[in-house]
This record gives C-alpha cells, sequence and structure tokens, in this order.
C-alpha cells in the first residue's frame, strides 16, 4: 500500500512532513507540517539555521480508511452541515456542536472526513484547534453525499426512469437485466456484479445516465467532450467526479480521454497498480491498453497499491503504446506516458510513489537529455534511461531540423556531456558535435526486441 497511514495527496504531500516531536497528538490520528509557500512551490516551515519550525500542525488520520464512511456518533443534519462548506473556523464549529465540538472533529479526522488544523504551544504541545477543512476525498464527492442526506426519492420509480434510458441501447442490455431484477420497493443499491464496479449509487446512476446518452453518438461516429455529455446527462458540467468517471469508464469499456474529448486527463499508466477512488477501483494490471488518471484524481486522498520492479516512464504516445503491449514488460513495470515529464503532478506522483527503480525512455537528443537531468534533479534520485545508447543515436535516422536549431542543440547538448546524467553524457558528448536529433519511434525495432532485457539491468536505488 503506497502512502502509508499518511493520508496525504500527491499534490498536497509537498512541503509537509509527519511531526513526532509534538506531543498531545490524539489517539488515532497523526500531525504533518503546514507548509509555507516560497518561491511557487510549498516547503517544510524551517528557520535561518534550516531547523524545523513548527507553530501550528494539521492533524489527520492515522490509518486508511474507507472513503466517506461518516462517524456513527454524527446525526444526518450533522453531516449535511458539515458537507455545506469546505472550510470552517474553530468558532463556527463550537458554535454548532457546543461542548461536543472536539470529539466530533476528532472523529472526522480519524475517519478521513476533515484535516483539524490546531496550533502548537511553547512546550511544542498540540494547543486549541484553528479550523478544520473538508479532505479531498469528502470534498470531491460533497455534492453527491449531500444530495443523498437532503431528499428522498422512491427507488422504484428512479430505477424506472433509469431502464427507460438503457432501453433502446444494446450496449447495456446486460447492465438493464442486472437492474430489472432488482426487488420492487427495495433500497437504491447497484446490482451485484454490475460492470461499473463500486458500490456507490450516485456514482452508479451517473454512469448510466452517461453512457445512455454517450452510446449512440459513438455509433455513429460522434464526439462528445466530457462538459457536453455531464450537461446532457449529469446536469452540469463540474459534475465529473473521478468516482463517477472511473464508473462511467469501467460501464463502457474505454478509457475516458479515449471516449470523450477534453478529458481532463494527465497521465497513462499500465503495469501492477489498483486504483480506489471511493468505493469505484481502477486496475492498471488487465487495462487494454492503459488507464488514464485524471488530474483531479491526483488530489484524491484515495487508497493506491502498486508491485512490480520499479516505473518505467516513456516519452512519447506511440512508443508508450508499443511497450504496454509487451507482457514481460507490462506486468513487471509500472509504465507511464505523462504528457510532458517535468509537470509538477508527475513529479509529485513519482515522489510519493518512491519506486525501488526508476527508468525512462525519450528522445535521443539534447533536449531529451535535458528533460531526463531536470527529473533527476527534482526527484533528488538518479533516472536511469534505457534504448538511449550513443550507438542507437549514431544510426539515425535523424528528424528534420530548421538550421537555427542546430546551434542552440549543440549548446545544450555540450552542457549535459558536462554535467548532466552520467549515463547519457557519452551520448551528449556526439550531440555536441552535430546537434542531430533522433526521435524514438524510427528506432522501435532496434530498442524494442531487447527493451525487457534492458530493464532488467536497471539497478535499484540504495
Amino acid at each position: 500500500m503506497a502512502g502509508g497511514a499518511m493520508s496525504l495527496l500527491f499534490s498536497e504531500a509537498e512541503g509537509r512532513i509527519r511531526v513526532s516531536s509534538v506531543a498531545g497528538i490524539p489517539d488515532g490520528t497523526c500531525a504533518v507540517s503546514v507548509p509555507v509557500r516560497r518561491q511557487g512551490s510549498n516547503r517544510a516551515p524551517r528557520d535561518r539555521r534550516g531547523l524545523l519550525r513548527i507553530r501550528e500542525v494539521d492533524l489527520i488520520t492515522a490509518a486508511s480508511q474507507p472513503a466517506c464512511q461518516p462517524p456513527e456518533q454524527l446525526s444526518s443534519r450533522d453531516l449535511v452541515w458539515v458537507l455545506s462548506a469546505n472550510r470552517r473556523g474553530w468558532s463556527t464549529i463550537v458554535s454548532r456542536f457546543g461542548s461536543r465540538a472536539r470529539d466530533a472533529a476528532l472523529a472526522l479526522v480519524r475517519c478521513g472526513g476533515v484535516v483539524l488544523r490546531c496550533g502548537v504551544d511553547e512546550d511544542l504541545e498540540v494547543a486549541d484547534p484553528l479550523s478544520w477543512r473538508l479532505s479531498h476525498a469528502w470534498a470531491l464527492q460533497a455534492d453527491e453525499l449531500l444530495q443523498e442526506l437532503r431528499g428522498w426519492r422512491d427507488p422504484d420509480e428512479v430505477r424506472k426512469d433509469l431502464l427507460a434510458l438503457m432501453g433502446p441501447v444494446e450496449e447495456l442490455d446486460g447492465e438493464r437485466a442486472l437492474l430489472e431484477a432488482c426487488p420492487a420497493g427495495s433500497v437504491l443499491r447497484v446490482p451485484e456484479s454490475s460492470a461499473a464496479a463500486t458500490e456507490a449509487w450516485s456514482a452508479y446512476e451517473a454512469a448510466v445516465r452517461a453512457a445512455a446518452q454517450w452510446w449512440p453518438c459513438y455509433r455513429a461516429g460522434e464526439r462528445m467532450t466530457a462538459k457536453e455529455l455531464a450537461g446532457l446527462a449529469l446536469s452540469g458540467s463540474k459534475m465529473w467526479t473521478p468516482a463517477r468517471q472511473t464508473a462511467f469508464e469501467n460501464l463502457i469499456g474505454m478509457s475516458f480521454d479515449l471516449a470523450l474529448d477534453e478529458a481532463d486527463i494527465d497521465i497513462r499508466v499500465r503495469g501492477p497498480l489498483r486504483w480506489h477512488v471511493g468505493s469505484v477501483a481502477a486496475d492498471a494490471s488487465v487495462a487494454n491498453p492503459w488507464i488514464a488518471l485524471p488530474a483531479g484524481a491526483l488530489r484524491l486522498v484515495g487508497e493506491v497499491e502498486y508491485g512490480g520492479r520499479g516505473v518505467f516512464l516513456v516519452e512519447n504516445s506511440d512508443t508508450f503504446e508499443r511497450v504496454c503491449a509487451i507482457p514481460e514488460i507490462a506486468s513487471q513495470w509500472l509504465c507511464i506516458w505523462g504528457k510532458g515529464y517535468v509537470t509538477n503532478k508527475l513529479v509529485a506522483l513519482l515522489d510519493w510513489l518512491q519506486p525501488a527503480r526508476l527508468a525512462i525512455w525519450g528522445d535521443l537528443d539534447a533536449d531529451g537529455i535535458a528533460i531526463i537531468d531536470d527529473l533527476s534533479g527534482r526527484l533528488g534520485r538518479t533516472v536511469h534511461p534505457v534504448g538511449m545508447e550513443a550507438a542507437v543515436w549514431r544510426a539515425g535516422p535523424y528528424r528534420y531540423q530548421k538550421p537555427e536549431a542546430f546551434p542552440k542543440a549543440r549548446a545544450l547538448a555540450a552542457r549535459m556531456a558536462a554535467e548532466g546524467p552520467v549515463e547519457l553524457q557519452a551520448l551528449a558528448a556526439e550531440i555536441a558535435v552535430t546537434g542531430e536529433s533522433c526521435e524514438q519511434e524510427p528506432v522501435h525495432r532496434k530498442v524494442l526486441p531487447r527493451l525487457a532485457e534492458l530493464l532488467s539491468a536497471v539497478p535499484a536505488d540504495d
């Protein structure tokens, strides 16, 4: 299980470290530092001598929790109030709960519902609470949860409405049969063996409504945007939560960014990884050809299980798809195409996963080497290149470049030959002579047959 007991978000983990020096941390919680913003990034709060300076801490759950399972001691009215605002000041919380405020807040922390900010006194003990905010897992599903808490709908009428939507869509015949088998008068529950692979009715209903709108357009060869489909099926363009998106993908058997235009997708993944978004699970080990993790999912607390030998980054999309089709690689390596390796989100993901081995296959040119150098520097670890030997570059073919591009490429390659990644300095030295660029796709036949062997030689980090 990646991430341990600290249920921090990929993007939120930057600048936060676990604080063990503070006393009085309540049972079932742990304390993390409150980051400060410097030079465009979050950093741990430190004084001029580099020592950790803790004046406030955030209390978070100390154990992995099922998504959105509220404390038993809170009533439905209390939960509606909790979910109705992303942030609450402590005085407002006390006004609501009175003498129960601290117990209610800690119960919500322990179940993963809120992050509680507290002061730290001069004796380095947790002091009075200052505020709370919803965890991202709860914030992302707040609208759905509020809808369930506030309103009652006749289950038979709801099912009847969904069955009518699925009626003309033969691709949903199997799902329709499962829903028809639900007993009259029973509560709204997702049918067993549903292709949506979720236990949350709100995610299931959204997936069915979206799929019923999407299939006829897809059959007709028409493209829909994610916002258009959400507007037609979900009553608003902002209604694509990660849980709904994953349930929709499972139901139609296709990745979100292949099914729809303008999808909020940042990275594609294939390999030994299982990602739980609320009650929905996406399994990258059985995805064909890959699954796409939306940018919003990187903000999710969620649970991520992954194994294998390490992470393998591939620069170009065509090459990535070829790599995903090699079983001995996809079964052992978490293969990632990130639409650009130096994005903050991908760096945060890699830093959070901490793979035993980190390998990369990029274009054989000065820019490709610079990308690896930059990524290695930002992660503070070696990123091992594969398939990027000088012999492969010498054999070409070289891509066309405008004449003015060569001086810049030669200068960058010369710098990389002197101070770039050690494993690529020989390649950089040769590129510095001519400035030529060799892309991945033309060298597939030279590299792909021996790629599994190359990856087997990548060493684990100490």
